[in-house]
């Protein structure tokens, strides 16, 4: 009897330590999607989401469903795991799921700042101040996205961090593969650099710089900056951007990408509560964008504007009524004409 005592007390002092320095971690997502009616355009045009429908096609699409796992093994020690699919990634023309995230996290090796390794977002956006400014990632791509800029993730060692302890400047800095979720390796890297600062509270400032080498004098770089004000209900944000890419051609000049995005959030109606949770929103925005400014004399000047209200029923649930614009300028004397993709949408989104 004091043997079967003995045994039951050690398993329970054992299960109790288990339990006590078992590590935890927690699941979060996101879905959007919409129904959308192209209202003119052809499809013959760019390389735009909407580019390849003809005028009076409908249909309806989920552009993103993702679900992220974040381990805690302890309290600077993390790992993170997330798939995702998307109206992009396919298998015999079904969506199919990809790996976006898988990476470790080492906190605290210098002093406020984190070690990472492995498959990760950059800071072309994703970590930068550009999608947290912009805010409506369901609705559409941040500038640098949207027009083929940069990669949302790499694969690489990051180092990642705060000036000061309440955060209000930092950095990340990132070497990687420069082939985003390709895992393709060469004598060629990626290097990424990123810098913000928060001045009086609700403005933001960032610089942002990329170089990524190629064989036969084929590198490209990118400049891109974030000047924004963001509020607790309302935000403004500027956002240019300008890209060298050194003889992607053979035999060619250089193609010089540049353009930039102007987006307005203003809170139309909030509840009384205690955090003031909002009920509609307006936002618009404007992107120019010019795929080579380095010619003056061949291919499109594009204007994108998008606008839209977001009703949020209940938090983090949006229901968004939209229309998405996007028209074309010839640069030669010629002048062609080419019609303007008009999109009108219903988008839904929400996050868990």
């Amino acid at each position: 009897m004091r043997r079967l005592l003995l045994i039951i007390f050690l398993f329970t002092v054992t299960v109790s330590y288990a339990q006590e320095t078992k590590p935890t971690g927690k699941f979060n997502g996101v879905l959007f999607g919409d129904y959308f009616y192209k209202a003119d355009g052809d499809s013959s045009g760019s390389t735009g989401q909407y580019s390849p429908y003809g005028k009076d096609v409908q249909g309806f699409t989920i552009r993103r469903t993702r679900l992220h796992y974040e381990h805690y093994f302890n309290d600077d020690f993390t790992g993170n795991f997330g798939i995702e699919a998307n109206d992009v990634t396919k298998i015999d023309s079904k969506m199919s799921f990809i790996i976006y995230d898988a990476n470790f996290e080492w906190k605290n090796v210098v002093k406020n700042s984190s070690i990472l390794f492995g498959l990760m977002p950059t800071p072309m956006f994703v970590w930068g101040a550009s999608e947290v400014m912009y805010g409506y990632r369901g609705v559409e791509k941040t500038f640098a996205d949207k027009n083929g800029l940069g990669t949302a993730v790499d694969i690489g060692v990051a180092l990642k961090g705060k000036f000061d302890k309440d955060g209000n400047s930092g950095y990340m800095a990132l070497i990687g593969n420069g082939k985003g979720l390709r895992p393709e390796v060469s004598k060629y890297v990626k290097i990424y650099g990123q810098a913000y600062t928060k001045i009086f509270k609700n403005f933001v400032a960032e610089g942002y710089f990329d170089y990524q080498s190629g064989a036969n004098e084929q590198y490209r770089y990118t400049v891109k900056s974030v000047i924004g004000y963001k509020a607790k209900h309302n935000e403004f944000t500027f956002e240019p951007a300008f890209q060298v890419r050194n003889n992607a051609i053979a035999g060619t000049e250089a193609q010089n990408p540049f353009g930039f995005s102007v987006h307005s959030k203003y809170n139309l109606l909030r509840k009384t509560d205690m955090n003031e949770t909002e009920v509609i929103n307006v936002f618009a925005r404007y992107d120019y964008f010019d795929p080579n400014s380095n010619n003056g004399q061949a291919g499109y000047k594009e204007n994108f504007f998008s606008a839209g209200l977001d009703f949020l029923p209940f938090p983090n649930f949006h229901i968004i009524p939209n229309l998405w614009l996007t028209s074309y300028k010839d640069k030669s004397p010629a002048r062609v004409l080419r019609p303007s993709d008009i999109v009108a949408r219903m988008t839904f989104w929400f996050i868990y």
